[in-house]
């Protein structure tokens, strides 16, 4: 991801990486009207960020969400920290999109949809050599990226030698955004576990009392290779599982049959009609699945 961000400055955004540069910051007005559209995402994740920013505080991390277009929307910092944030225009409303800022962790992250550590010198910009930056994308109820997640720190490469330990953190975080923001958006929907999650996005389906899928994440449209179109015809979830034979489909589908089940305290009735199904149809599924 780096070396490709690089080539885009240097071949697409013509950056001049030795120039001086500051962020260009909104006014509060400015700032008020864009970030409204993100105000499910900043109550979904400000305390979320408050917890990592207590996990990340003794190593010198702050905290930072971000809006799909880079501009930054909250910031956890102690006292020291900000005014290292104001010098650099780590703020509120300022703009770090990868075609003015160079390779940097929110801009670069947003860019390309994937997490992504940036150590010492691996900015674009030699003004933000010493910065270490840990990004990850954070993905909305219909599966599309709503902002970025990001831990920073002042002291360049003091922080690498935890980089898979904070970046699996960050991720974490970003997934219970995630899980947060789909259960804000189906309220009332029973909401199932497909599979593990893996990555910045959890597998998540929310199903309604006949078992047809009304939503799903991000993870959740790549393991079915749902559609925005698939989805609002509203698929049966076990029909949609039952039509492939695969092991990561067959995991899916023992997953909703332990997640039903868990739903309603083992009662088969109850998980049955909850997922749109026959009893005597989930105890075959059950069978089939090696499940007591």
């Amino acid at each position: 991801m780096v070396e490709r961000s690089w080539q885009r400055c240097a071949a697409s955004h013509h950056v001049d990486p030795a120039q001086g540069w500051a962020a260009h910051i909104l006014s509060g007005a400015e700032f008020r009207h864009l970030s409204g559209r993100s105000a499910p995402l900043m109550r979904a994740a400000l305390p979320e960020m408050r917890r990592l920013f207590d996990l990340v505080h003794p190593l010198g991390l702050l905290v930072l969400l971000a809006d799909p277009d880079a501009m930054l929307l909250a910031r956890c910092a102690d006292d020291a920290q900000s005014a290292h944030c104001r010098r650099m225009g780590l703020q509120q409303g300022a703009i770090w999109d990868e075609a003015v800022a160079g390779t940097n962790g929110v801009g670069t992250c947003v860019r390309d949809g994937d997490p992504i550590f940036l150590g010492q010198g691996e900015h674009w910009r030699f003004c933000l050599s010493l910065l270490a930056s840990f990004a990850a994308p954070i993905f909305d109820a219909q599966g599309q990226m709503v902002g970025a997640l990001n831990l920073a720190a002042f002291h360049g490469d003091s922080s690498r030698h935890a980089a898979p330990l904070l970046m699996d953190t960050l991720t974490q975080a970003g997934r219970r955004i995630e899980d947060q923001l789909f259960r804000n958006r189906y309220e009332g929907r029973k909401i199932l576990l497909l599979d593990t999650a893996d990555g910045v996005s959890a597998p998540l389906v929310a199903v309604d009392e006949g078992g047809q899928v009304v939503g799903a994440t991000r993870a959740a449209r790549t393991l079915m290779h749902w559609t925005d179109e698939m989805i609002r015809e509203q698929p049966n979830l076990l029909s949609a599982l039952e039509g492939d034979d695969s092991p990561s489909f067959r995991k899916a589908e023992e997953s909703v049959i332990r997640s039903a089940l868990a739903a309603t305290q083992g009662n088969v009735t109850r998980a049955a009609r909850g997922l749109g199904i026959s009893r005597a149809t989930f105890y075959r599924k059950m069978r089939m699945l090696g499940i007591e």
